[in-house]
C-alpha cells in the first residue's frame, strides 16, 4: 500500500509521542507481568467481565464475524481473558503473551475444558511473524489492552497476521490517572507518564481511518470507586511502574510510605472516570 501524506505525518505525530526510554526490556516486562500473573484480573467482579464479553462479543457480530471454527490470534493474552471465551465459542486461538505464569493459568483452564488453545510465549516487541507462521493466517487477531502494541511497527505486525479482520482496544481517558502524579513530581522527580494510556486508542484509530479501513467503532464510559488496602495499592503501583523503568529499595519504600499516608484507616481510597475505545475492522480490500 502506498501511503499519502496525511498517514506520513499521523505516523510521524504517533512515533514523536513515543518515549523508548519509557519501556523496559523484554526480560524485565517478562520479569514484572509473570510477578502480577497469579493475581492478575481476579479483582474483577464476575458481572462487570461479563459485561465485557458481551461487549466485545456484540462488536463480533456487528462486524460479521463468527468465532466458530475460525483462527484467532491474541496478542498479549494475559490468563486467557479473551481467548477463553473465543475458545469456548468454538475457535481455534493462539494465545501469545511474554510471561509464563499468564500462559499457565490459561492452560489450566483450557486443558481441564479440552479448549482449542495454542501458546506461544513471546514478546510482540521483538516477534518474527514470518519465522512463527503467523503472516497472513488469521481470521481474526486481536489486541486487547495490551502494552504489546506499542507503536506503528508492533500495530502493523499486528495487522499484517490477519486474513480478514482485526481487533484493536485500549484506553482513551482515565482520570484521575493510575498513578498519582505526586509520585512521578516528588519520589521520581519527572514528569508524570502513567496517561500515555490515554494516546493508547486514539492514535491506533487515527492510523487505521487515515489509510482507509472504516472500523466499526465502541466507547465506553464508567465511573468507579475503590478501596484498597494501602499495602496492596502500593505494590500495584510498584509492580506497573516498574514496567517502564527500575526502582530502587529506597524510592519502592518511598511510594509505601505516600500510600500509607494517603490511606484512611488503612484503606486507599480513588474515584475514577474511565473511559475506553474498541474497534474492529476488515483487512481484506486493503490487502496487497
Amino acid at each position: 500500500m502506498v501511503l499519502n501524506e496525511t498517514v506520513h505525518n499521523w505516523i510521524n505525530c504517533w512515533k514523536s509521542s513515543i518515549d523508548e526510554d519509557y519501556y523496559t526490556s523484554d526480560e524485565q516486562q517478562a520479569a514484572s507481568w509473570n510477578k502480577r500473573a497469579e493475581h492478575f484480573g481476579k479483582d474483577v467482579e464476575e458481572e462487570r467481565q461479563r459485561k465485557k464479553n458481551e461487549d466485545f462479543f456484540n462488536l463480533l457480530e456487528e462486524a460479521g464475524f463468527n468465532p466458530a471454527g475460525a483462527r484467532i490470534l491474541d496478542i498479549g493474552c494475559g490468563p486467557g481473558t479473551l481467548s477463553i471465551p473465543l475458545a469456548q465459542a468454538g475457535a481455534h486461538v493462539t494465545s501469545l503473551d511474554i510471561a509464563s505464569g499468564m500462559l499457565d493459568r490459561m492452560k489450566e483452564i483450557a486443558d481441564r475444558e479440552h479448549l482449542s488453545i495454542t501458546p506461544v510465549e513471546c514478546s510482540w516487541w521483538t516477534a518474527d511473524i514470518d519465522a512463527l507462521g503467523f503472516r497472513n493466517s488469521f481470521d481474526l487477531v486481536i489486541a486487547s489492552f495490551t502494552p504489546g502494541i506499542k507503536d506503528v511497527d508492533t500495530f502493523d505486525r499486528m495487522i499484517a497476521c490477519s486474513k480478514r479482520f482485526c481487533y484493536y482496544s485500549n484506553f482513551i481517558r482515565k482520570d484521575p490517572a493510575k498513578i498519582p502524579c505526586e509520585i512521578y513530581t516528588r519520589i521520581l522527580e519527572t514528569i508524570p507518564q502513567d496517561n500515555i494510556f490515554a494516546s493508547g486508542f486514539m492514535y491506533p484509530f487515527m492510523y487505521v481511518y487515515t489509510q482507509g479501513f472504516h472500523p466499526i467503532v465502541k466507547v465506553t464510559h464508567k465511573s468507579e470507586d475503590r478501596n484498597q488496602n494501602w499495602e496492596e495499592a502500593s505494590e500495584k503501583a510498584i509492580d506497573f511502574i516498574s514496567l517502564r523503568q527500575e526502582l530502587t529499595l529506597e524510592i519502592k519504600e518511598k511510594i509505601r510510605e505516600y500510600y500509607k499516608n494517603a490511606s484512611i484507616d488503612g484503606l486507599y481510597r480513588t474515584h475514577s472516570e474511565i473511559f475506553k475505545g474498541m474497534m474492529i475492522w476488515s483487512v481484506e480490500k486493503n490487502k496487497c
